[in-house]
């Protein structure tokens, strides 16, 4: 552990997550009002949200190949800047179709990094035998991007309450620091059979291997599959919060800055706590799904109540059950993706969760426009429910047989 904690490859990777976690945040707490200040109601910023999560669905696996394919350090370096053209249409939009067009290319630069930071520590950690050393980072990956999303959130939400334009301006600025660290601090001089591999073997074939081994992979599509209910579920309450505090306990934007960064460490706590989860539940595909029960109560009981203290105590319980997610699912999937095709494997695994974001993108955004946002909520909460117990059943019987 000493030595896992001066790990340059570590240092580096977690480094990239908190910057690039900051750069991201600025606009996080501020996101809907600014929409909503600019004459969009809560379908038409689902609706473009959705038109993210549609072309993040195409991009996908074709930046995912680039990286394997041409490296990880330069996709890394496209994502950031493409990111922060996409901050700048923002800044100067006020309409719905340059929102679209901003969300659009915002989605093209977040592919590119879906799965090549990942990627490159993984088989960093690999060439240096330091295998072993993965599920102590990924478990670090949530603390780094925590940090990096308290700060982000707060600042973004104090530049908020002078004007909620001025957050994408902070995006741009961090996004422009973070390509300018991976270019000079980023490097990928490890395992010279991979770069054989990337040129003995054509993008579109990098594309249909990798779709083949995680459609072919029954393990694999399961926890894929899992993934992409979760997030369709939580659509509902990662947009919707701050309209709802907002409007109904009169959280200022400052305010609403400091509730993300809250709900973002207990996010890092349920991480951490994966640690010791996993001891408890043995399986490692139960100690992934089982979690989200509690998510799914969690989000039940919110959606029926009305005191605020109450309301935000259930909704970070949320936040604790869907931190255990991450750090046992990328675990669970990493020691399965071949290092070949590891970053595209990623975005095979984040298009799963696209998909699942813009059906609940759509969905919740009707529901909330024809009922309210507290009804939409206590669907979500049902449907992860019955998911979950679901997927529980259908594992059990794997079992059995």
């Amino acid at each position: 552990m000493k030595k896992l904690t001066i790990n340059p490859i570590m240092a580096k990777y977690l480094l990239f997550t908190g910057l690039f976690s900051l750069a991201m945040s600025f606009s996080f707490a501020t996101y809907a009002p600014f929409l909503i200040s600019r004459g969009m109601d809560l379908f038409k910023i689902n609706l473009i949200n959705s038109c993210f999560m549609i072309v993040n669905v195409i991009a996908e696996m074709p930046t995912g190949s680039y990286a394997d394919r041409f490296g990880r350090h330069k996709s890394l370096i496209a994502s950031c800047l493409i990111l922060a053209v996409s901050s700048m249409v923002y800044y100067f939009s006020g309409s719905l179709i340059m929102f679209l067009i901003a969300e659009s290319i915002g989605a093209i630069g977040q592919t590119f990094a879906s799965g090549a930071a990942d990627a490159w520590m993984i088989d960093s950690l690999k060439a240096r035998n330091q295998y072993d050393f993965k599920k102590v980072v990924l478990r670090k990956k949530q603390s780094a991007k925590t940090i990096g999303i308290i700060i982000g959130a707060i600042s973004g939400s104090i530049l908020g309450d002078i004007d909620l334009r001025f957050a994408w301006l902070g995006v741009t600025v961090v996004m422009i620091i973070t390509a300018l660290f991976v270019l000079f601090f980023i490097k990928e001089n490890y395992a010279q059979t991979m770069s054989q591999n990337r040129q003995n073997s054509g993008l579109f074939q990098q594309i249909h291997s990798a779709w083949h081994i995680g459609i072919k992979n029954n393990e694999l599509l399961y926890i894929m599959s899992f993934g992409a209910m979760l997030t369709l579920a939580i659509q509902a309450l990662n947009m919707q919060w701050p309209i709802l505090f907002k409007n109904n306990y009169h959280f200022s934007s400052s305010q609403l800055g400091l509730f993300f960064a809250a709900g973002s460490i207990i996010l890092a706590i349920g991480s951490w706590s994966t640690k010791f989860f996993h001891k408890i539940i043995k399986n490692e595909v139960l100690a992934i799904i089982i979690p989200q029960l509690i998510t799914a109560l969690a989000i039940i009981i919110c959606s029926r109540l009305t005191n605020s203290y109450l309301v935000i105590s259930t909704f970070l319980l949320h936040e604790f059950s869907r931190g255990m997610f991450n750090p046992l699912q990328e675990s669970y999937t990493n020691d399965r993706f071949p290092s070949e095709v590891r970053a595209t494997l990623s975005s095979l695994d984040s298009m799963f969760n696209k998909a699942g974001a813009f059906i609940g993108l759509i969905a919740s955004g009707l529901v909330a426009n024809s009922f309210s946002i507290r009804f939409t909520w206590l669907c979500s909460g049902l449907f992860l429910a019955i998911a979950t117990i679901f997927f529980i059943i259908k594992h059990q019987n794997k079992k059995t047989n």
